[in-house]
C-alpha cells in the first residue's frame, strides 16, 4: 500500500484549509468588515463633543442624568472624541428620554402576581455639528431589560434601577457606535 495519499484525507484537509483561508481573506478585506469603535470613520470636522443633560419626558426622576452619565462614560472610555463644553465642542449630542414603560413579563400561576418586570426605555437623540449646524445623525432608540420582583419593595425598586442602568449602558454603546461608524 502506498505511503502517500494523493487525493484522500490529506487532500481533503488541504482543500478545507484553503477554502477557510480564502473565506477569511474575503471576509476581512473586501466585505466592508471593520471593528466597531475603531475611530476610522469620524465625522468630518468633529474631534470633540459636548453632551448636555438629556431631557426627561417620563415620570421617573433623575433618569435623564443616568442616561447622560452612561453616554459620557462611553465617550470618555472610548477616547475617540474629546469631551468638552458645549461652547468649545465641534459637535453636540443632545436628546430626550421619551418614555419608560414597565410591564410584567412573568406571573405566578396561582395568584397571578408578577415575578418579573420589563423596563422598556425609548430615547430620542440628535448629533449635530456646531460649525454649520448640520444634523449628522438623528433618531429614536429603544432598549429593555427584565428584572425580578422581590417581596421587599425596596429591593424591587433597586432591581428596576439596575435594569434601567443596564439598558442605558447598552443605549450609550449603540449610540456611540452609530455616531462613529456611520460616516
Amino acid at each position: 500500500m502506498p505511503s502517500h495519499d494523493r487525493f484522500g484525507l490529506k487532500g481533503t484537509l488541504l482543500k478545507r484549509a484553503g477554502s477557510f483561508f480564502l473565506f477569511a481573506v474575503l471576509l476581512f478585506t473586501n466585505c466592508g468588515y471593520h471593528f466597531t469603535g475603531s475611530g476610522a470613520k469620524l465625522p468630518a470636522g468633529v474631534r470633540s463633543v459636548a453632551i448636555p443633560i438629556f431631557g426627561n419626558q417620563t415620570l421617573q426622576t433623575g433618569i435623564e442624568s443616568d442616561l447622560t452619565r452612561a453616554l459620557v462614560d462611553r465617550f470618555v472610555s472610548a477616547k475617540q472624541l474629546s469631551l468638552t463644553s458645549q461652547s468649545e465642542a465641534d459637535a453636540v449630542l443632545s436628546g430626550t428620554v421619551r418614555s419608560l414603560v414597565v410591564l410584567p413579563t412573568a406571573v405566578t400561576l396561582g395568584t397571578q402576581a408578577a415575578t418579573e418586570y420589563r423596563a422598556t426605555l425609548t430615547i430620542e437623540a440628535t448629533f449635530k455639528r456646531q460649525q454649520d449646524g448640520k444634523v449628522l445623525w438623528k433618531g429614536e432608540m429603544i432598549e429593555w431589560r427584565n428584572y425580578p420582583v422581590s417581596s421587599d419593595p425596596a429591593v424591587t425598586e433597586a432591581n428596576k434601577r439596575e435594569a434601567i442602568s443596564q439598558a442605558f449602558d447598552l443605549l450609550a454603546k449603540r449610540l456611540y457606535e452609530i455616531i462613529l461608524e456611520d460616516f
